[in-house]
């Protein structure tokens, strides 16, 4: 085979597993820290609405679908490792970067039960806010 081929498929290979890592990333920390999701929420209603996870604290996690957006919102940590920040928090943080002099301030990053803290997440003053550009398009 010729190594151009055996470099594209490696390519290919290496991009699937990133995607699938990216993916499948919230379950897999679910299953490292325990996390439970037997009950979901539904935000919004008709066939539009959205339905989120709901750990043992009542909280919604997930990622932004459309307008809708759970109480943890999924987000890296700043080295790198998935998990949800509380968008309370997040809001907070970014309001109060913007009135300090270095224009950031950091946020806990949780597992999605919401308590677990597995990092930091650094919030700029010039970040947008988790509703930022999130319209329904129905």
């Amino acid at each position: 085979m010729p190594k151009t081929a055996v470099i594209a498929i490696a390519s290919v290979l290496g991009v699937g597993a990133i995607v699938g890592v990216v993916l499948a990333g919230p379950a897999l920390g679910d299953s490292l820290f325990g996390a439970s999701t037997a009950q979901t929420s539904a935000t919004g209603s008709g066939p539009g609405a959205v339905e989120f996870p709901v750990n043992e604290n009542g909280e919604t996690y997930g990622s932004a679908i459309g307008s809708s957006v759970p109480d943890l919102l999924a987000a890296p940590t700043d080295d790198g490792t998935l998990g949800y920040v509380r968008v309370s928090e997040l809001e907070l943080a970014r309001n109060v970067a913007g009135s300090v002099e270095s224009g950031e301030r950091v946020v806990d990053v949780y597992a999605s039960d919401g308590t677990t803290v597995i990092g930091q997440f650094t919030v700029t003053e010039d970040m947008p806010g988790p509703r930022a550009g999130m319209d329904d398009e129905d």
